[in-house]
């Protein structure tokens, strides 16, 4: 009842388009996350689904009910979506108390007598541990507490589909982790088809069933969080998650499993052609040869950066190319030139 399906959706501002025939199902109870830089279009994407934007061309369903259809100039107006919606400035309103804001989706909508609604919101807030704070005002809450009301506020207004809008990107980084997984709790005790939009990707991979990775208003590469981090299909995808080093084949073997990324040499490789590009992540550098190398290289460290546990090394070969490369904090790497090497497992092939 509560899938969600996206078909040709397209949104200009002015004579700028920034979605580009969008095409997305999400499955019922299905938790999925848009992850992208500001501007890929993921919040546009977000609030076209809510009713808070009208497209210029597609289609949208939520369960049985098209909600847009422009093709048909069709379109239901936001509040009658039953919709839960939460938005990244919490927008509770600070003259009414926590159970007030949470109360007032279900007194606008006119659902239930009052005690039912009363009922209701304070459900939501013992779900989101808030109960004692019920007769608090916004004004006597924490960040977090402001952001459990919104949350609270969401769940009683959604019918089977929760939508949020990059919601703790104004909290601290401690209280942000408790947070997230407090909207995977809720998720799963709600039962809610979820989606949520961040530019964090530790965030997008910690909650989410399945992660869409938006790129100038189109999808770029759509899959679980594992196969994500695991197997970027592009450039900018590989970037976008952390793989620091990309170099360009510039050199192949005609078996296309041997060659060279500029000084980079590297071997078992399967079909590896000129102009693909390698990847890996600065966490899987070792020093000196290894039987198990792909990739080998000479490298001279020439700067470090302290970041807790783990050294950031540069390092920079002989023609030039930086490399980014995290050793323990422990480990000792003399400033000389010296052999580096990936292991297999750790390198990503992109295709061209």
């Amino acid at each position: 009842m509560g899938q969600i399906l996206i078909e040709g959706l397209e949104k200009t501002f002015n004579s700028t388009r920034v979605l580009h025939g969008l095409d997305l199902h999400i499955k019922e109870g299905e938790f999925v996350t848009l992850l992208g830089p500001s501007g890929c279009g993921k919040t546009t994407t977000l609030r076209c689904v809510a009713g808070l934007e009208t497209p210029t061309s597609g289609r949208i369903s939520i369960g049985p009910q098209k909600v847009v259809d422009t093709a048909r100039a069709a379109s239901v107006p936001a509040h009658k979506r039953r919709v839960g919606m939460v938005f990244q400035s919490y927008a509770i309103w600070p003259h009414m108390s926590a159970l007030s804001n949470v109360t007032f989706p279900l007194k606008r909508h006119k659902q239930g007598t009052r005690a039912e609604q009363k009922a209701a919101a304070e459900r939501a807030l013992d779900a989101v541990g808030m109960s004692a704070y019920a007769n608090r005002y916004p004004h006597e809450l924490s960040g977090g507490q402001q952001q459990r009301i919104a949350l609270a506020r969401g769940l009683v207004a959604a019918g089977e589909v929760m939508l949020y809008d990059e919601p703790l990107s104004n909290l601290d980084a401690k209280l942000r982790v408790k947070m997230r997984d407090e909207v995977r709790r809720l998720h799963n005790e709600f039962e809610h088809t979820s989606i949520y939009v961040t530019h964090d990707q530790e965030e997008a991979f910690a909650i989410s069933d399945r992660v869409v990775i938006m790129n100038g208003g189109r999808i770029e590469q759509a899959g679980t969080p594992r196969e994500i981090f695991s197997a970027p299909s592009s450039r900018y995808v590989a970037d976008f998650i952390g793989y620091e080093n990309i170099l360009e084949i510039d050199q192949v073997s005609p078996d296309g499993t041997s060659g060279s990324a500029g000084e980079l040499q590297f071997t078992g490789l399967d079909g590896a052609q000129k102009g693909d590009a390698i990847a890996f992540r600065s966490g899987v550098l070792r020093t000196g040869p290894a039987a198990d190398a792909a990739v080998v290289f000479e490298g001279t460290p020439t700067r470090h950066a302290y970041i807790g546990d783990e050294t950031m090394l540069h390092l920079v070969t002989a023609s030039g190319t930086d490399i980014v490369a995290r050793i323990p904090v422990d480990q000792e790497v003399p400033v000389q030139p010296q052999t580096f090497n990936v292991a297999r497992r750790d390198i990503v092939l992109l295709r061209a």
